[in-house]
């Protein structure tokens, strides 16, 4: 018995090298890191890996905020669900736009829900460095304004 074990693992070695699993795409759908396709820009870079800003139905959001952009206050009709993947992401929950007064960091590993029509605004800082965020969301995406001037 002993013996026979051991040849079947020798022979099931000998194969490894060459084994290729794959993934049912009827079963899952995968993205490793390099096949995600990122929209590079000044104050951010996005990436849609499930679904699309634009269309209807679940979607993925990835962000990566650059140090020192920030967005204004807005809602959106919608709740969104965040995970900070890298460095500090900050918030605020006011309408008035105070980037020193307001916001509140969530560092690496922070769970964001941002409510339906919740105003908020976020960005990365200086003291922190760049941000990366995964939103959940269902989209279409829409934004509304809600900045009051003081």
């Amino acid at each position: 018995m002993i013996r026979t074990v051991l040849l079947a693992s020798s022979f099931l070695l000998a194969l490894a090298p060459g084994f290729a699993a794959t993934i049912d795409p009827t079963r899952a759908v995968g993205l490793t890191p390099d096949q995600i396709q990122w929209q590079k820009g000044e104050a951010s870079d996005q990436a849609w890996p499930i679904g699309a800003r634009d269309k209807e139905g679940p979607c993925l959001e990835l962000i990566r905020w650059h140090v020192g952009h920030f967005s204004r206050p807005h809602f959106h009709s919608r709740a969104r669900y965040a995970v900070v993947m890298e460095g500090t992401w900050w918030v605020s929950t006011s309408n008035v736009y105070d980037t020193v007064n307001n916001m509140v960091p969530f560092p690496k590993g922070s769970v964001v829900t941002d409510l339906t029509r919740g105003v908020h605004y976020d960005a990365a800082k200086p003291e922190t460095g760049d941000a990366l965020v995964a939103i959940f969301m269902d989209c279409p995406l829409d934004g509304t304004p809600a900045e009051i001037k003081q």
